[in-house]
């Protein structure tokens, strides 16, 4: 009986080498897999036998189970950093969208068809009656029109790409939670036996993963029932799915006039959205910059609105003070194309202006009224420092020029701020990243040294196997031939 005790241990230590080479070449050849954590083989003692009067000698040994090297707790960090850093990802290339739409360089910005535009009033001052120096006038205004309208519908076209992302995040958010729920429902039925579908299991978690750079989640298993939450809310419960929707809002957007999507789950509640590429895309797109409110796209288009309504404004004022060649009296320099108030995507240079140089008001009053009567361009080139020229708005005051620096350099601070979110969130989350590659990864070198150690094992298995062999042959077959 010993005999046999000693053949079945010596094939457990054969057959147990050799499941952990497998588990070895498993490990190697997804050395590369991305989401693929190591695994490793539980190995027991089998239960001893009883040798009456001497004792208990052992029977070898077994493999138990094969674990994923995986600690929860990485899992969740790196859930929870990875979140932030979706938000500010997007929110710095927002930005970064605003600030080559607002370029403000020594050659082309605001500022510069703003200064190109006093500078002619300057040339203008100087000989009113050149017609040379009108057409310059106008030209400059005309280019300052078109750099504001440009600047607003490239605004508003960066909101309308925004709310197409929003509405294709939400679908994607919703295709990770289907392949979880399948998953879910995979891994609950090959793990009814009680041991790990471990493969399934990393490709859950690297969905969950890519998930939470989306929205802020919260994972959960009991009983073998696996549940992704947005917000609190449940995405996910083991193979139940509740989808997020994006039905358009009754209300429109202030900015393009068009309905916006809103994102909701399917029941119409609406969506706890913390943190998340799909929360970031909300604020730069709805963001007005008031009562706590991130400052996005809005917030911009509304600075330039304010500029272009306020600049037309007091230009109008002193425009119409003035006379103009005829010595008829001075109209509105600016207006709006679409009527109704002045906007940056609608001001334009007057129609009559544009009509007749003529029709520019130079000329202060009518009893000094001539050919070279500037005294109303004068007037409005003391516009240009009139530090109440901007006054009593909701945003910066000054002259125009020190309205223009407030609008790029809150958009400077906006975007190194942002900057320094990302860049931190992504120290962060690259701390988080090395100790999980730490524990899960698989290191090549680790994994030779295994399989030399289990190939050893295997041979010393094998030869065992074998001088039991010869053991049983000559019990069997010569033991009691010798005087025959």
């Amino acid at each position: 009986m010993s005999g046999w005790i000693g053949f079945n241990t010596a094939v457990s230590g054969l057959l147990t080498s050799q499941r952990k080479l497998y588990i070895t070449n498993h490990n190697i050849a997804n050395a590369n897999t991305e989401g693929y954590s190591r695994q490793v083989a539980t190995q027991n003692a089998t239960l001893p036998h009883r040798l009456p009067g001497i004792g208990f000698v052992g029977t070898g040994t077994n493999i138990t189970s094969i674990e994923r090297v995986r600690d929860s707790y990485l899992d969740y960090k790196y859930r929870t950093e990875n979140a932030p850093l979706g938000e500010w990802e997007i929110k710095r290339n927002t930005l970064l969208d605003i600030e080559h739409i607002l370029k403000e360089t020594e050659h082309e910005g605001l500022s510069k068809y703003v200064d190109d535009f006093f500078k002619s009033l300057e040339d203008l001052s100087t000989n009113p009656s050149d017609d040379s120096y009108r057409v310059a006038v106008r030209e400059k205004a005309i280019a300052m029109t078109n750099h504001l309208n440009e600047a607003a519908n490239k605004l508003y076209n960066l909101e309308k790409d925004i709310n197409y992302q929003i509405g294709a995040q939400v679908k994607k958010v919703n295709d990770i939670g289907s392949q979880i729920k399948n998953l879910n429902e995979q891994i609950y039925k090959l793990e009814i036996d009680g041991k790990k579908a471990n493969d399934l299991r990393d490709q859950r978690d690297l969905l969950v993963s890519e998930l939470s750079k989306l929205v802020n989640v919260q994972v959960s298993e009991y009983e073998g029932k696996y549940t992704v939450s947005i917000g609190g809310a449940t995405l996910v419960e083991h193979s139940n799915l509740s989808k997020l929707k994006i039905p358009p809002r009754t209300e429109v957007s202030g900015i393009t006039g068009e309905k916006l999507v809103q994102v909701e789950w399917e029941n119409g509640n609406k969506v706890a959205l913390k943190t998340g590429e799909l929360k970031g895309l909300l604020d730069v797109r709805e963001g007005t910059g008031v009562n706590g409110q991130y400052g996005g796209i809005p917030y911009y288009v509304k600075r330039l609105d304010e500029f272009a309504r306020v600049f037309a404004e007091e230009i109008n004022k002193v425009h119409r003070q003035g006379y103009t060649a005829d010595g008829s009296d001075g109209g509105d320099f600016f207006e709006a194309t679409s009527g109704g108030n002045i906007k940056a995507d609608n001001i334009a240079v007057s129609q009559l202006i544009k009509d007749s140089l003529d029709n520019i008001a130079t000329g202060k009053n009518t009893v000094s009224n001539g050919a070279e009567n500037n005294k109303n361009i004068l007037e409005l080139l003391k516009l240009r420092e009139d530090k109440t020229f901007f006054s009593g708005g909701m945003y910066a005051q000054g002259t125009p020029e020190d309205y223009i620096t407030s609008i790029i350099s809150t958009l400077g601070v906006d975007s190194q701020y942002a900057i320094r979110m990302k860049d931190n969130q992504k120290l962060i989350l690259d701390s988080v990243e090395t100790r999980i590659d730490s524990v899960s990864s698989v290191d090549p070198d680790e994994e030779m040294a295994d399989m030399v150690r289990f190939m050893k094992t295997y041979t010393a298995s094998a030869k065992m196997i074998s001088t039991l062999d010869a053991i049983f042959d000559i019990t069997v077959n010569k033991l009691g031939l010798v005087g025959r």
